[in-house]
């Protein structure tokens, strides 16, 4: 089985809170690189702009300092000052225009670093309530949107990250199907999608699935791992946690589909440090993905070559377990 490269967020190592209580205090860029060099498996980081990358000599010399390559530049549109009713698909001619300005500045950004690609979720775009939006108007604001940020540097892959519940309660960019209809319309071959798997969970999709029907289009351009109870929240949990045999599933189909991507990771760190959940996400893509490998595909195929396979299925799965 292929060794994938593993990144994380840098977003989750400052300031973490949720409308309750404040988890951690903000961070420093340095404080952030000193966490990141003590985790063991590391091959990368993923950067926030511009919160991350107001210093671009400094981010620099930290990567190089610490051996670390940029994975991505994650690029926020969604800050209430600006994008309170929407970036991508805004009404406001601006509004679009300092969205696209935005990604486009990620994008320089990332070219200059060496970064691998560009990835933001645009999580802006939505509406509530009945008649708040015009679709139309909405969808091809969008369309023309990522269409400008991508012709802005053809050679720099750029990643859209569904959601399917936040931050309205219909989000435009819910689920693969969408995701998809965005990058047929785009027509742009650096134009790809970020599969963040608690996403997929919460979307009620299937990881395999979805990660199948994304190369199968040539447009699965990243991963972000992290779990759920698949009840619709984005909880952003360990991986493997809650959907171990989905987990299973997608390693061995990722293996089978040829992904040679980056693994990244969005992990909650309220009970625990950074460092510490982020370690343990480690562990667990290592061991589940180390399962998976004993898979023997010639016994997969045939299983699943078979009507009512389910009993035969687990038997095989767990045949370690005998005692």
């Amino acid at each position: 089985m292929r060794h994938w490269k593993l990144c994380v967020n840098a977003g989750f190592f400052g300031a973490q809170r949720d409308v309750y209580t404040e988890y951690r205090p903000p961070q420093t860029l340095e404080a952030k690189f000193a966490a990141f060099a003590a985790m063991p498996r590391l091959d990368g980081v993923e950067l926030k702009y511009p919160f991350d990358l107001e210093d671009v000599a400094l981010a620099h010399r930290l990567l190089d300092e610490t051996g670390l390559r940029l994975a991505a530049v994650n690029v926020d549109i969604k800050d209430a000052t600006h994008f309170r009713y929407g970036a991508l698909s805004a009404r406001s001619a601006q509004t679009r225009a300092l969205a696209v300005q935005r990604i486009t500045e990620g994008m320089d950004l990332a070219a200059e670093l060496g970064a691998d690609l560009v990835t933001t979720c645009p999580l802006a775009e939505g509406f509530d309530y009945p008649f708040e939006r015009d679709y139309r108007q909405a969808w091809e604001a969008m369309i023309a949107a990522v269409t400008e940020a991508a012709d802005h540097n053809s050679t720099m892959p750029l990643c859209l990250e569904y959601q399917p519940h936040d931050m309205q309660s219909k989000p435009l960019l819910s689920n693969v199907g969408k995701a998809l209809y965005l990058c047929q319309r785009v027509e742009r071959p650096n134009v790809g999608i970020n599969l963040d798997i608690g996403h997929a969970l919460a979307a009620g999709e299937s990881p395999a699935e979805v990660a199948t029907l994304l190369q199968s289009a040539g447009k699965l351009f990243y991963i972000h791992t992290n779990d759920n109870p698949g009840d619709g929240g984005d909880w952003d949990l360990l991986s493997g946690s809650m959907h171990w045999w989905q987990w299973i599933e997608l390693f061995y189909t990722l293996d089978r589909l040829g992904y040679d991507g980056w693994l990244g990771a969005d992990i909650a760190a309220h009970q625990m440090d950074a460092p510490t959940a982020f370690g343990a996400n480690i562990m667990l893509l290592d061991r589940m993905w180390t399962l998976a490998e004993r898979l023997e595909p010639e016994t997969i195929e045939a299983l699943m070559a078979r009507e009512g396979n389910a009993a035969q299925v687990f038997a095989y799965l767990t045949r370690d377990l005998e005692r």
